[in-house]
C-alpha cells in the first residue's frame, strides 16, 4: 500500500474531523490546515463533542466553554468550507461516530465522507461502535501524523482494508489537550494556542478555581 495520497484520485467530498477538542489548540489548527492543503475542494466539518466514550472520566471544560475555545482558536480557518459543527456537542449522552456520520450523510446526501483519525487512534479503531459500518460508510480514513516522521510507514492493522486507507504526510505537532489541562499556563508553550483562546481559556480556569474555593 502506498500511504502517499494519490493527487489523481485525491478528489473527497465531506469530511469529518471530530474530538473532544478538550481544549482546542494549534494541533487541531494543523489538522484543519494540513486537510485544507490536502483536499482544496472538500467540506470538513469541524466536530467537538462533549461526551466520549473514550474520555468520560477525564476533565471537562462546559459545552459552552469548549465551544467558545473552538470558535476562538479556529478563527480565521472557519469557512463555508470549513464548518464548526455542533451535532455532538449539542447532546448529553455519549457521542458515537457512526451516528454523527449517519447525520452527517443526511445533511450531505449525494456526497462521500471521509473520516479523520490520529495515528495514536488507528490500532484502536475496532474498538469503536459499530467500526466495520464505519468503513462501509465512508470513502477514505485519513490519518494524521502524530509521532511517525514521513515518510516513514504506518503499519495499517489488518482489520481495516488497505483501500481504505491515507496517511497524509503531515508535519508533526507535539501538542496535546491532555497537557494543556495537566499543566499549569506558565508550562503550556506559548505557540500551543492562539493569544485570545489562551486568554479565554485562562479565564475560564480562573472561574474554575473561584467556584471550589
Amino acid at each position: 500500500m502506498s500511504q502517499e495520497k494519490d493527487k489523481s484520485e485525491g478528489k473527497m467530498d465531506v469530511i469529518l474531523f471530530g474530538g473532544s477538542f478538550n481544549p482546542p489548540h494549534i494541533g487541531h489548527r494543523h489538522v484543519i490546515t494540513t486537510i485544507q492543503t490536502e483536499f482544496p475542494q472538500a467540506k470538513l466539518y469541524v466536530c467537538p463533542n462533549f461526551v466520549s466514550p473514550f474520555k468520560q472520566k477525564e476533565r471537562k471544560f462546559t459545552k459552552e466553554e469548549i465551544w467558545n475555545l473552538c470558535l476562538t482558536e479556529f478563527e480565521g480557518l472557519l469557512s463555508p468550507k470549513v464548518i464548526l459543527w455542533d451535532e455532538e456537542i449539542k447532546q448529553n449522552q455519549i457521542s458515537y461516530t457512526i451516528e454523527t456520520l449517519h447525520t452527517l450523510q443526511t445533511k450531505e446526501p449525494n456526497q462521500s465522507l471521509s473520516l479523520v483519525i490520529g495515528e495514536d487512534n488507528l490500532m484502536s479503531f475496532q474498538e469503536w461502535k459499530s467500526y466495520e459500518e464505519i468503513l462501509t460508510l465512508i470513502r477514505s480514513l485519513l490519518v494524521v501524523r502524530r509521532f511517525t516522521k514521513p515518510p516513514e510507514t504506518i503499519p495499517c492493522p489488518s482489520f481495516i482494508p488497505k483501500t481504505k486507507l491515507i496517511v497524509l504526510n503531515n508535519a508533526l505537532v507535539p501538542m496535546s489537550s491532555t497537557h494543556i489541562r495537566n499543566h499549569t499556563p506558565e508550562e503550556w508553550e506559548t505557540f500551543s494556542l492562539l493569544p485570545n483562546t489562551r486568554s479565554l481559556l485562562l479565564s475560564y480556569r480562573e472561574k474554575e478555581s473561584g467556584m471550589k474555593s
